[in-house]
């Protein structure tokens, strides 16, 4: 029997379509076998909608208008967690209507659901084509969705873009490239997605059994050994592997700065600690400083609780490529010092989370930062090319190619994870002693952040070494030895800091720029009775002499501006502010350097450090470090310095 219901199809007539009514059968020749859900159908292997529409005066028909020339279905939807908010898309598949297959694409979920964006056009181009009309587009997606869904819900996954502690069901999970590292092993279930490039490296394996360790912990240790003369460098590297995945219990607010010339096995000793965290060496580093500023912030916010290597800080080329490496530096060490990314905003003015430095920093380099502020934030490990001990880093190298350093931080990761919560209550308690006996002791003086970073570095060891004797790899006694050693270690590296702040303190190098001024002739300073040379040692202040006179006696002339005078009393110099200022300034330019710390920012701060002899009273209390004096009848404002401060040579 054959059914006679009246369905209207479509008709093309000269390029365009419009309704008509056609009696179509269940089959035969000029039939069409539908599919239909909802108020789509699929028709010839294309999207249509059907529509309803009336046919007469008391009649009422279908219209089945073409929504485009494919059919597709949405595969899955996944959202995307990375860090800072979720995003979603969507993954779809089709087939145009002649049988071509259209390729998989990943369509953000924002612009399938958009009225105004067509992904059918951004993602196939040319290869699928949508009728026009912003209907029809809302009406394909409707149609995508039902039939996306006849078979139950479209399945839906999370993929996590980033490494590090994440608590899932109430269970703590470090998340790494190959899964998560549980209390119960290794989930390969859990999906991280790195991105591509050396982050993908970013995967540790199951986790080694107790003999594992037990084989692999005397090369472990063997880190404390590899530069023999400076214990110091491995016990600072060991303490950094322990340290890096307890920034969910304390942030980790500071870097280490490996230092040395070219030659000097920098990159390959520092790949050690990183090797603990996936598949590197020396050639297979996260990031350099070649990178965008934006993409180091990125990588860096990625890297969650693991350690993250910055390669090769060697300002060069000129002194403008040679600054912006400078201003890199110096935005990401801050950047990591105050746990704080630079401030973004969308195209409607609102407020966009901003990435930070979440890892566990390393930088290699063959010159250091700028200023005592990033100085701070760091500690300095300088390397000569007779430090390192090539057997214990040949040793290393090996085991880490294995893949036996990352065996064992999964397994350190695995005795972690159970004891999480209470860590994130106990370890800043820990950090808090630590820093407290190193203020007391006195041996972290170089700056007021080097205390807490000695703490960081001591109770992350610490821990590490109470994993070991936990799990009965290592005894107590041993265990104990042990940290004495790298407690005594760290201190030794923690005293050497104070030549590098000393090296960068900017009042210093103001004084040391008015001596070299004076030695090479681009300022002096005049006595103060009558302008001419000091009576002692004018040479040192400035002046030169080329001729004596009928006497013998030589004739001085000065050399460049004059910045001051020579009070020979008192042995003082009154200094006149601006014009010391800008011979400074002057002559760091042309040391191809710049003078960056701003005048009443300078003098302030040799008024701190006690180097201002004589101060008056403002109005309001207040100390002024330029005072009144009478030169050469004239009443002018100076500072007062002594003379042995700034006297060249």
């Amino acid at each position: 029997m054959t059914n006679k219901t009246e369905k209207p199809v479509l008709e093309i007539v000269k390029g365009a379509t419009k309704p008509t009514t056609k009696k179509t059968g269940g089959s035969g020749p000029g039939k069409e076998a539908a599919q239909h859900f909802g108020d789509y159908a699929i028709i010839s292997n294309a999207f249509h909608q059907i529509k309803s529409v009336r046919t007469g005066p008391d009649g009422q028909g279908f219209v089945e208008i073409p929504l485009c020339d494919f059919v597709c279905q949405i595969i899955e939807e996944v959202t995307q967690d990375d860090g800072l908010q979720d995003q979603s898309f969507l993954r779809i598949e089709g087939r145009r209507k002649d049988g071509l297959s259209l390729p998989m694409v990943d369509v953000p979920a924002n612009k399938f659901y958009s009225t105004q964006a067509n992904w059918v056009n951004e993602h196939y181009g040319t290869l699928a084509f949508v009728y026009p009309g912003a209907s029809k587009r809302d009406n394909l997606r409707a149609a995508i969705h039902l039939y996306s869904k006849l078979q139950g819900d479209v399945p839906r996954r999370r993929v996590f873009r980033y490494t590090g502690w994440k608590r899932i069901n109430d269970q703590w999970h470090y998340l790494t490239g190959s899964g998560a590292i549980t209390a119960s092993g290794l989930h390969e279930n859990v999906q991280v997605d790195l991105g591509a490039g050396h982050m993908s490296r970013y995967a540790l394996p199951a986790p080694c059994n107790l003999q594992q360790v037990k084989e692999v912990l005397p090369i472990v240790l063997r880190l404390l050994a590899i530069c023999p003369g400076k214990p110091h460098i491995g016990a600072a590297l060991l303490a950094t592997v322990a340290r890096a995945p307890l920034g969910e219990c304390h942030p980790t607010d500071f870097a280490l700065f490996i230092h040395g010339v070219t030659g000097a096995k920098k990159s390959a000793i520092t790949a050690i600690p990183l090797a603990f965290f996936g598949d590197f060496n020396a050639r297979r580093f996260p990031a350099n400083f070649s990178d965008t500023d934006n993409d180091l912030e990125a990588k860096a916010f990625q890297v969650k609780d693991g350690i993250f290597v910055i390669d090769d800080f060697k300002p060069s080329v000129n002194q403008s490529e040679a600054a912006k490496v400078h201003a890199k530096a110096e935005r990401l060490i801050r950047n990591t010092g105050n746990q704080a990314g630079r401030g973004r905003r969308g195209s409607d003015m609102q407020a966009k989370a901003a990435p930070y430095n979440r890892s566990m920093t390393l930088i290699t380099g063959e010159d250091l930062p700028k200023g005592q502020s990033l100085l701070g934030r760091l500690l300095i490990l300088e390397l000569t090319r007779a430090d390192v001990d090539t057997n214990t880093l040949t040793k290393l190298q090996e085991v880490a190619e294995a893949g036996q350093l990352a065996r064992f931080m999964a397994a350190y990761l695995q005795w972690l994870a159970p004891r999480l919560d209470d860590l994130k209550k106990q370890f800043p308690q820990a950090v808090t002693s630590f820093r407290n006996a190193a203020i007391r002791d006195g041996f972290a003086t170089s700056h007021p952040r080097a205390p807490e970073i000695y703490a960081n570095l001591v109770a992350g060891a610490e821990l590490l070494l109470d994993f070991m004797t936990d799990i009965g790899a290592l005894d107590s006694e041993t265990s104990s030895g042990t940290m004495l050693d790298i407690e005594r270690y760290l201190q030794g590296a923690f005293t050497e800091q104070a030549a590098y702040q000393h090296e960068q303190d900017e009042v210093e190098r103001f004084l040391e720029l008015l001596r070299a001024s004076f030695a090479s002739g681009n300022a002096h300073i005049a006595c103060r009775l009558n302008q001419g040379p000091p009576p002692s040692r004018p040479h040192a202040w400035g002046w030169r002499s080329d001729v004596v006179d009928m006497a013998g006696d030589k004739i001085y002339k000065p050399t460049g501006d004059c910045i001051g005078w020579y009070c020979d009393k008192q042995r003082e110099v009154w200094l006149e502010q601006n014009a010391a200022f800008a011979v400074a300034q002057r002559l760091a330019k042309m040391q191809g350097d710049a003078f960056l710390l701003s005048p009443p920012s300078l003098w302030r701060r040799m008024g701190e450090k006690g180097l201002v002899l004589a101060t008056e009273a403002r109005a309001n209390g207040t100390k002024q470090l330029n005072v009144k004096r009478v030169i050469g009848g004239r009443s002018k404002r100076v500072m007062i310095l002594s003379a042995d401060l700034i006297e060249s040579g």
